[in-house]
């Protein structure tokens, strides 16, 4: 077996070395030419005669921090020592170098092209940056393999240090710098992990930590002050000063988020609070099963052709899944806006979108079109302080159909854009009525729901209330919908609505009839019929994909008036650059009141990187019509100094107003907060400077007490992540067992800045809210490597503003090894095995060689039991389970077994238990002594 012998020959070795220092020390009688006795040291004289031979052959591996290069290496147990065979570690450390054995020499570089390196047999010298010329003395032996050469010239020559570790046939490389090879392996281990990830991440094969709710949890507090001056702003003129301070913790078993914001006097405007709960798996409320329960600031579902979606104070509750679309091509995107942000929108990668602050604390992208298939939406937030945040979802069409027999169900009632509590009513854009609305949606068979919702709402000037049904179906790649809804008193309409897919052309289509006088939020007044097709597919030009969306339609109104309308939008990415350039066009015949007329718009997206520099901008372009030309325009550069300090300018033109304005920025971010200063300046004679503080305050699981720091605590998840060395591999912390420090800890599929300090904890910030993530072990961190996590990682539900508490364990590790026969008594090859622990998860996997042999490797201390993957045992059908000569299924590694070995297993014939007199012996578990 070859953990076996590579164990035996490195106890064997360990013994050869012990005996060869005693040697060393001890005389040896020898006969001079007198043939008198004389004595000499022992490595004197095997220095001259000592020769290559299979006894001292060995097998190593080149082991560094944590990793286990891909090459074994030859060497040989000296009368010196250990040598290596040089071109083994030249191919290991993949090394520059070439060895010609004509002219007995080597050449080429280390670890950097100035790093020449040359040895010459011939001449007996090695000449490289580390030693400059040496003598090679008797530092290479010549053997069957080709030269090896003693590990501590190896040291010498190449600047690392080699130390030999017998007993586990390794050796291990130290090194006070990251080598190009180290980083290599890092490279391969990221793609590695990026290929696998999104395709083979089931996050229910992992253990879960619960976060039970709490009477009191210390909240997380983000506080945002600016303050500032300005002259030549008319009414705005005078000095000016802003505080927002955002908030989110538990209270009496239930999240909540607070928002108080100020005017620029100081005075306070808005009070925004929400209670709420979110549970994805339904348990909430006990037989309403309910997903999402909220009071306070609420947001309500929309209806397909009555209400769009309204925020404001209310109440809600859903059993919905989280996020879950409600419309059939379209979506609201809403979320969080901290002060001085922007967001920019890219649906599949093309940028569609950007809003800049708007002083309400949100982000809004209305009815967003979706395609028939995958859409996959981002919201990119940038913070004043060059921050960066990324938010995304996908929503599928076609593919979301409820389960047959499922319902699902919505109520909700808000007061339409009002605080929970308003300090200043002064200000009202829209008239702040009640609304209120319940919907039930249910599955018939496997592509068919059917939805029913009843909705009361004001709108133009009275209020309406509206009930409606709609039916869903899906036919291949294509989803189909047909809904209708009557205002009581006024009128009804009827719409079909169709999506699809042709190979890349993702189409829509959709006709709507009304009758009456029936008026919504989704259908003008006085609408007679409404018809239209939108499209998305790509364009091959040369290297480049070229994306396309269109989208036409048709109205008349009961007046006689026809409205025809035309949405063009294109993108390209490029590497650091994308664009996006949108057409719409808007043509309205003559009415009895109003003439006819026609309105055509371009507006510009672009983002580009250049080196250091991120450039961003946005034109519109009126190009029919009295006013045409360009409206407004906007251009912004970002670049950072450092990886804490950033500069931003930005030029806007206003063509209504005829004003340039220059705005430049400069930020520093400390660990505890953010500074920033704005300057501006325009060409109407305005003139301001401002200041901003911003830092955010939370509960400190890792020290205790409150920490400070410039990450957005209370909108985003943390986790206190505590690191322990699992000694008995039952994966819990037990009394005297130690913790780990400096190991790092990574979030889902991207890693984190967060290493545990010299007690084992770390915190993990910027985790999204109520989307589950692993949490785990970044294992290039771990400095044995024969230490592994005893699981991948703990899968976290994070809420905002709270700590989520993980105890992660680095278990040290064993080895599983055997050979596999068929049913015939055969060796079986290309066998994939696995090994379950009792929670039924997939610990590791390996396939038996050619010659029936399996080994696993750096298995963690703990409960397995090993079985043949379910579709190698269909294929060759067997049963799965393998069994030990006892009939038992389970075995454990740990402290005094280590090894478990096997020996020989025979596969068993599906639904035929093999008696076990005949089962081929297997043999203990053995602790090498």
């Amino acid at each position: 077996m070859r953990a076996l012998r590579h164990r035996t020959l490195g106890a064997a070795a360990s013994i050869a070395v012990a005996l060869g220092a005693f040697m060393a020390e001890t005389p040896v009688e020898a006969q001079n030419s007198n043939g008198n006795a004389s004595y000499q040291p022992a490595s004197a004289q095997s220095a001259s005669n000592w020769q290559a031979n299979d006894d001292d052959f060995l097998f190593l591996q080149l082991v560094i921090q944590n990793y286990k290069l891909t090459y074994d290496v030859r060497g040989y147990q000296t009368d010196r020592g250990i040598c290596l065979d040089l071109a083994d570690v030249i191919q290991s450390l993949d090394l520059p170098i070439r060895i010609d054995k004509e002219s007995r020499r080597a050449t080429g570089w280390l670890f950097a092209e100035d790093q020449k390196f040359t040895l010459d047999r011939d001449s007996g010298t090695v000449q490289n940056v580390n030693t400059g010329r040496a003598p090679v003395a008797r530092d290479i032996y010549d053997t069957p393999e080709g030269w090896c050469v003693d590990t501590n010239a190896l040291s010498r020559w190449f600047g690392i240090t080699f130390k030999p570790d017998l007993y586990n046939a390794i050796v291990r490389l130290e090194s006070d710098r990251e080598l190009p090879f180290m980083q290599a392996i890092e490279r391969r281990s990221r793609a590695a992990r990026l290929r696998g990830g999104p395709k083979q991440f089931d996050l229910s094969q992992y253990p879960t930590a619960e976060m039970e709710y709490r009477p009191w949890r210390t909240p997380s507090v983000d506080f945002v002050a600016r303050a500032g001056v300005r002259t030549g702003e008319s009414s705005r003129d005078g000095a000016e000063a802003r505080v927002e301070l955002y908030a989110a913790g538990e209270a009496l078993g239930a999240s909540y988020f607070a928002r108080l914001a100020t005017d620029d006097q100081l005075k306070p405007s808005a009070l925004r609070v929400r209670a709420y709960r979110n549970d994805p798996n339904g348990e909430l409320l006990g037989p309403l099963k309910a997903t999402q329960v909220a009071i306070g600031d609420v947001e309500t579902v929309p209806g397909r052709l009555t209400a769009q979606t309204a925020i404001g104070r209310g109440a809600f509750i859903s059993n919905q899944p989280i996020g879950q679309v409600s419309r059939f091509s379209t979506t609201t995107l809403r979320g969080v806006l901290p002060a001085g942000w922007d967001a920019e929108l890219y649906r599949n990668g093309q940028l569609i979108a950007f809003q800049d602050d708007r002083g309400d604390g949100r982000y809004e992208f209305l009815d967003v079109e979706l395609f028939f298939g995958r859409n996959d939406l981002e919201v990119v937030l940038y913070g004043p302080q060059g921050q960066v945040r990324r938010d995304k979802t996908f929503v599928p069409i076609g593919f979301n159909q409820i389960e047959p027999g499922e319902t699902q169900y919505w109520a909700g009632i808000v007061q339409n854009d009002r605080d929970l509590i308003d300090l200043d009513s002064s200000v009202q854009t829209i008239p702040q009525k009640w609304r209120w609305g319940v919907g039930v949606e249910r599955g018939l068979d496997k592509r068919t729901s059917a939805a029913l919702s009843v909705q009361s709402l004001f709108f133009d000037g009275r209020r309406r209330k509206y009930l409606e049904g709609a039916l869903m179906r899906s036919f291949g790649a294509m989803q189909l919908e047909f809904g209708g809804a009557h205002e009581f008193g006024a009128g009804s309409v009827a719409e079909a609505r169709a999506l699809g897919r042709l190979g890349r052309f993702n189409f829509g289509a959709n006709a709507l009839v009304a009758f009456g006088n029936f008026t919504s939020e989704f259908a003008q007044q006085q609408l007679d019929y409404r018809a239209g097709f939108n499209f998305d597919t790509s364009l091959a030009l040369g290297k480049f994909s070229l994306p396309l969306q269109a989208d036409i339609s048709h109205s008349k109104l009961k007046d006689g008036t026809e409205v025809n309308e035309l949405l063009m939008t294109t993108s390209l990415t490029a590497g650091r650059f994308a664009v996006s350039a949108q057409l719409s066009h808007q043509e309205r015949t003559r009415s009895p009141v109003t003439p006819a007329d026609s309105e055509t718009r371009v507006r510009m997206l672009a983002n580009a990187r250049f080196k250091h520099f991120r450039v961003r901008g946005n034109a519109t372009f009126l190009t029919s019509g009295r006013d045409k030309g360009l409206e407004s325009a906007t251009v912004r550069l970002d670049t950072s100094f450092g990886e804490d300090s950033d500069f931003q300018a930005q030029l806007d033109y206003t063509t209504r107003i005829d004003e340039f304005r220059l705005t430049t920025g400069y930020s520093h971010r400390f660990d505890e907060f953010s500074l920033r200063g704005d300057a501006f300046v325009t060409s109407r004679g305005g003139v301001g400077a401002s200041v901003q503080l911003a830092f955010s305050l939370g509960p400190d699981p890792v020290s205790g007490g409150i920490r400070v720091t410039n990450t957005k605590l209370a909108r985003s998840g943390q986790a206190a992540v505590t690191v322990f060395r699992d000694d008995n591999g039952n994966s819990r912390r037990d009394p005297g067992e130690e913790v780990l420090p400096d190991v790092m800890v990574e979030a889902g599929l991207r890693g984190t800045e967060a290493i545990t300090r010299a007690n084992g904890r770390a915190i993990v910030d910027e985790l999204r809210p109520f989307r589950p993530v692993l949490v785990g072990i970044d294992e290039s961190s771990l400095r044995d490597p024969f230490l592994a996590p005893s699981v991948k990682g703990v899968v976290v539900t994070p809420r905002p503003g709270v700590v989520a508490q993980i105890e992660l364990a680095i278990s040290p590790t064993g080895e599983v090894e055997g050979s596999l026969l068929n049913p015939s008594g055969i060796e079986q090859p290309g066998v994939r095995l696995e090994l379950v622990n009792p929670q039924g998860a997939v610990v590791a996997e390996t396939i038996s060689e050619f010659d029936g042999f399996f080994l696993f490797q750096r298995v963690p201390y703990g409960e397995y039991r090993l079985r043949v993957a379910a579709d190698a045992a269909r294929t060759l059908r067997v049963a799965g389970s393998l069994s030990t000569s006892s009939g038992q299924s389970g075995f454990n590694l740990g402290r005094e077994e280590d090894v478990m070995r096997f020996g020989t297993i025979r596969l068993v014939p599906e639904d035929k238990p093999e008696p076990p007199e005949q089962r081929a012996p297997v043999i203990a578990a053995v602790r090498p002594e």
